[in-house]
């Protein structure tokens, strides 16, 4: 044990002032700093500009002072299990919350993620030494330091309260900020590894890992001085009292011995078997670290799987006046220079260049690699892998690549940021930072969100998490571009999924979809089927039908409210501009009129008005319930009394049924227009046109006119399908029919779960106080139910609308109002152009293709995105490439920055087959969720059919026999249970069976 911990430099921390500093040995201290990368896409030159003018520039003044070292490391593996583990543990906690079944689609998740993701760290360790304190201060603190830890019986092996030397606190903590202000200004993300609230140390567990990762549990953190609760019992009769005390930070860190091979080309420790690289030699030319990564994990290549750690050590130098010593060295060497020789003291000229210049700070820099196999693995693979390292980083620029000469286990300790305060292995080279820096491996893609209800990867693996509803988003608008077959159906019914299955909250959230066709139906009847029966009319799927049947009153209002609020007045005036369709401009100052009048009308509150009286057969489940509760109606009874009446009972739903026969109906309007104020106030043209096109509209609209009778009910997860009302040719008529068609849909949702309680103040009850206090009871219940309830609203094939004025307006009251009551809309179009007045209230955007140059063009004139950005568009974004997924590219706005990445979306059987659009898929698929629960139907089907599909199997099926669909759905589930009912049957020896 003695033999491990002796090449780990860190001694001790001190637990009572919760800093993120550790103390090595000789009094160092350093501060770990998690990097995840880049904040947005750039260009390679870009990136370039910022890592050396923005951080090497940034900390080149610290670096050329003597006492500062940077250790970084890259690490890249296929130990995924810490990020995934969990991510999946909170989404079936979640889950199981809200009462759902969808442990197949968990399961599924985590084996893509495992697939397709790599685990990748970026550490950086920052070093102060002793030498970077004022020399006379040093001194005396290690001297009284030295004084203090001696006064106490010996414990050699016991952690030393007394390491700290107070005359480095600021300097280190100067030179940390410098570090993170650079990266800030370098636009890199990331974070000092400091205590959390429970004083746990995950600096030194990431520390711990990088050589013991299979011994090291999550949320490890070792003992600080003092906090040892039981001593140990001592062995030995000697005057070392260790055992009573903490052992030092390295014993704690370094707990499992190591044995280097008789070759010393390998060592054994903790399971794994590692193999070391060591950089002899600096590249001739200086290329960027992601070219060593293309050629270690490219897909393609047999080490694409390969783990690996890269760690470059950079150090000031340690004499102050290096510029003075550095150029009489130069000049000594350059004095044997002639012209048969030049070429040889090229380069030495050109860092004496740099030194007499004095703008750069000079440096030493050392660069060593490890790979491993871990336990289980085929022990010969580590020779091979050993082999690819060398290979890929001697071709990174030309470097020289060795063995580690001698003591292996020192080598490994130095690829571990933080481990070792002085490397010793690698030889130093010295160049400037602004070269060094270069060849740095901080240009990955940062992830944008800690946590989501999705994880999706990037190209290269990493995963990044999606998340709704962030509050580090100023608005949830989220506008989807994709072009047919781009896997527009797949990314939107994925989210959708993983939004009501995996929010926040013990209920499922509102979630609403008006889809065009029938795309959005396996998410329904996947919800709805993982419900337990007694709850699955919370998902509902209708298909909305121009008839009175389907009739939504678009001037329907909240529960007792006589006159509209703000947003709702908004949405009326949207859609009767929309449904009217009157170009005479004085046909804005109108409507606001005869909406005005017609509330006004028909409410039971104002003077000279007309509200509805009561009339019985009109509903005769409300007679049934006027009856049963015994409330008095007679010739004249209004309906708002009706209304009041089971408010007062606190029959919510009965008064909510009541009140559709209150409310106008498109009808009053010609009532109001007939009125002599109005044809005194306008154009006596002006209301004859809005006359005509309300006759038009009433004749037309059947499902406009009448009062509501297309009832959502309990649902929370809802389809509304347009495919029967909505126009698919281009024309101005077919786009204002399908603008107002979505404009309903949205009415009939959005009706349920909009306003916050600040609008109750606002709502025009009756006067009378009791009644009054029945419905602020019943508002302030409802928006206590729902106001944490996480709330979305999707509408799919949004350029069948056109992008009709009115509704481009209610979508951005929409955005705006929306996140005071958690509301996240989505718009899916295949134009560009329905985005334009949208693009830059848009907290996120996905591209899911653009496969020519022009509409690369016109897709960065929308969203605004530079060269970089469309170059990785053109690269990476080609629309679903069969198992390897779809490609996105994706912006998200937060509330300080924009952040543009390209992500990869990839499904399982699993989840294909639940959100299929193919019919005969659909058919099979329903058949068996009939017959059993749908997760032991996801997992039946994924296996017999692992490509998503049955169609194969139905055309050959319906090509051999001539009968319906539904029996070629039941043939086809009745012969996959067989299949499965066959090979579950154990066999039988023949050879044993007597003849």
């Amino acid at each position: 044990m003695r033999t491990a911990d002796k090449f780990c430099d860190l001694a001790g921390f001190d637990p009572e002032r919760e800093e993120a500093v550790v103390y090595a040995h000789d009094g160092s201290q350093v501060t770990l700093i998690e990097i995840d990368g880049i904040r947005s896409i750039v260009s390679p030159d870009d990136y370039l500009v910022n890592v050396v003018e923005r951080f090497a520039g940034g900390i080149a003044q610290i670096l050329k002072r003597p006492g500062h070292q940077l250790t970084i490391s890259y690490e890249s593996s296929l130990n995924t299990a810490k990020v995934i583990e969990p991510f999946v543990e909170r989404q079936g906690r979640r889950a199981r919350q809200k009462g759902l079944s969808v442990e197949a689609l968990i399961e599924e998740g985590r084996a893509v993620l495992e697939e397709r993701a790599r685990s990748e760290t970026i550490l950086l360790a920052a070093w102060t030494r002793p030498t970077a304190g004022t020399p006379e201060e040093v001194r005396r603190e290690q001297r009284d330091n030295r004084r203090a830890w001696q006064e106490l019986p010996p414990a050699h092996d016991a952690q030393n309260p007394y390491l700290r030397l107070g005359s480095l606190d600021g300097v280190h903590a100067a030179f940390v900020r410098r570090v993170m202000e650079a990266l800030g200004e370098a636009r890199l993300q990331g974070r000092i590894l400091a205590p959390d609230g429970q004083g746990r140390r995950r600096d030194l567990e990431q520390i711990r890992a990088a050589v013991l990762y299979h011994e090291t549990p999550d949320g490890w953190t070792p003992y600080g001085p003092g906090t040892r609760r039981y001593p140990g019992a001592k062995e030995r009769h000697d005057d070392d009292v260790s055992d009573f005390f903490t052992p030092t930070v390295a014993r704690q860190i370094m707990t499992s011995n190591a044995q280097a091979s008789s070759n010393m080309r390998a060592l054994d420790m903790g399971g794994r078997r590692y193999a070391l690289a060591v950089m002899r030699m600096f590249p001739s030319s200086i290329l960027p670290f992601n070219r060593l990564l293309d050629s270690l994990l490219e897909s393609s290549s047999r080490s694409a799987d390969m783990p690996f750690r890269v760690c470059f050590h950079l150090e000031a130098l340690r004499d102050a006046d290096v510029g003075f010593r550095l150029k009489k060295v130069l000049a000594g060497l350059l004095a044997f220079a002639s012209p048969s020789n030049k070429n040889l003291f090229r380069a030495l000229r050109q860092l004496e260049e740099v030194v007499e210049k004095d703008g750069e700070a000079i440096v030493k820099g050392r660069v060593i690699a490890t790979t491993w196999t871990e336990p289980g693995e085929d022990p010969g693979l580590l020779e091979r892998r050993r082999s690819y390292l060398m290979s890929g980083m001697m071709t990174w620029g030309e470097a020289v690549m060795t063995d580690a000469p001698h003591n292996p286990l020192r080598a490994l300790c130095e690829t571990v940021a933080g481990m070792t305060v002085q490397a010793e292995i690698p030889p130093g080279s010295i160049a400037p930072l602004g070269d060094l820096a270069a060849m740095l491996p901080f240009h990955r893609t940062a992830p944008i969100f800690k946590q989501g209800q999705s994880m999706l990867v990037t190209p290269d693996g990493k995963p990044v998490p999606y998340e709704a509803l962030s509050p580090e988003q100023l608005f949830w608008l989220t506008l989807i571009y994709a072009t047919p077959g781009s896997g527009k159906s797949v990314l939107m019914n994925r989210l959708n999924v993983e939004f009501a299955s995996f929010s926040a909250g013990a209920a499922l959230p509102f979630l609403a979809v008006i889809d065009v066709g029938v795309s959005s139906s396996g998410f329904i009847e996947l919800v709805r089927n993982a419900l337990p029966p007694e709850r699955r009319h919370e998902a509902y799927y209708v298909r909305l039908l121009n008839t009175p049947d389907f009739a939504v009153n678009f001037l329907d209002l909240g529960l007792g409210r006589r006159m509209p609020l703000e947003r709702e007045r908004s949405f009326i005036e949207n859609f009767l501009t929309t449904l009217l369709n009157v170009s005479n401009p004085e046909v804005s100052l109108l409507i606001p009129r005869l909406i005005t009048r017609v509330y006004q009308l028909k409410s039971d509150l104002q003077f000279s008005s007309s509200p509805a009286v009561y009339q019985p057969n009109v509903d005769p489940e409300l007679d049934r319930l006027i009856a049963h509760y015994g409330i008095k109606v007679g010739d004249r009874s209004k309906w708002w009394s009706i209304v009041d009446a089971f408010v007062e009972r606190r029959l919510s739903t009965a008064a909510q049924r009541a009140q559709r026969y209150a409310m106008p109906v498109l009808e009053d309007f010609a009532r109001v227009l007939a009125e002599p104020i109005m044809v005194q106030d306008f154009p006596a043209e002006l209301i004859r046109h809005v006359q005509r096109s309300l006759e038009s509209a009433i004749e037309k609209f059947p499902i406009f006119s009448r009062p509501t009778r297309l009832d959502l009910g309990e649902a929370r997860v809802v389809s509304i399908d347009l495919q029967d009302v909505a126009m698919r040719h281009k024309s101005p008529e077919a786009e204002r029919n399908n603008a107002l068609m979505f404009m309903i849909a949205r009415h009939v949702y959005l009706s349920k779960i909009s306003g916050f309680a600040e609008e109750i103040a606002k709502m025009d009850f009756p006067p009378e106080d009791a009644i009054r206090a029945e419905y602020v009871r019943y508002w302030e219940a409802r928006y206590a139910e729902v106001a944490e309830t996480p709330k979305r609203l999707c509408m799919d094939e949004y350029h069948l609308t056109g992008g009709v004025e009115t509704i481009a307006r209610q979508v951005k009251s929409d955005a705006r109002e929306g996140r005071k009551w958690g509301l996240e809309l989505i718009l899916v179009s295949q134009l560009l152009a329905d985005f334009d007045t949208l693009a830059d209230m848009a907290s996120t955007v996905l591209v899911l293709n653009a496969d020519s140059n022009e509409i690369r063009e016109q897709a960065r004139k929308t969203f605004g995105f530079d060269g970089a950005v469309k170059s990785a568009l053109e690269r990476q974004v080609h629309g679903p490439q069969g198992r390897r997924g779809a490609n996105i590219l994706a912006r998200f706005k937060l509330r300080e920055e924009e952040r543009w990445i390209v992500l990869n979306n990839s499904l399982g059987p699993r989840m294909l087959w639940a959100l299929t659009t193919k019919a005969e898929d659909r058919l099979v698929r329903d058949e068996l969720y009939r017959r059993m629960a749908v997760n032991e139907a996801l997992r039946i089907l994924a296996t017999r059919f692992p490509d998503g599909t049955a169609i194969e199997t139905w055309s050959r099926m319906s090509a051999l026999a001539r009968f319906g669909e539904d029996r070629i759905a039941k043939t086809i589930v009745d012969q996959v249970l067989g299949e499965l009912m066959s090979d579950a049957q154990p066999r039988i020896d023949r050879s044993r069976t007597a003849a």
